[in-house]
């Protein structure tokens, strides 16, 4: 089960992701799903992750530490973590997508989760899903109103 939402952001996909990969600016944009985003090594940065490395999370109180999978999983066209399994029920892996639009001058910003595991069904829009979607499409919208207004 999936889910995915998406927005469209007049500013390049380097100045969107830029934006998204610098938590410490979050205050300044969006303080309502994501509440902490940083590297569990603190020499690190968001942008410098690589496969194995593990990022301390929360996401709108839950609280967690993820984990980089693959050499795709922090790119110029995705950032990407693979959340724990929940007592062997649920997991998730969430994704950040940057898609360039208009010859690159603007973002087609996508936020998606793929959950697996039993309960993963439990995730559709019109039962719990439906909440992340709104939350996901709040983010989204800061996003777009704090990178548009950075112009």
């Amino acid at each position: 089960m999936s889910i995915e939402t998406q927005i469209e952001i007049a500013a390049p996909p380097s100045k969107v992701r830029e934006i998204l990969l610098d938590f410490s600016k979050y205050p300044e944009w969006h303080t309502a799903l994501v509440k902490l985003l940083e590297p569990e090594d603190s020499s690190k940065s968001l942008s410098s992750l690589v496969p194995g490395d593990k990022i301390k999370c929360n996401m709108d109180g839950m609280q967690f530490v993820a984990n980089i999978t693959d050499r795709k999983a922090n790119s110029e066209a995705l950032f990407q973590w693979q959340g724990p399994p929940v007592y062997g029920l649920i997991a998730g892996l969430h994704s950040f997508h940057f898609e360039p639009a208009n010859d690159g001058s603007s973002t087609i910003f996508k936020q998606t989760e793929k959950f697996t595991g039993p309960i993963g069904f439990l995730m559709t829009p019109s039962l719990l899903g439906k909440k992340m979607i709104g939350q996901y499409n709040k983010f989204n919208s800061d996003l777009k109103g704090y990178a548009e207004a950075s112009g």
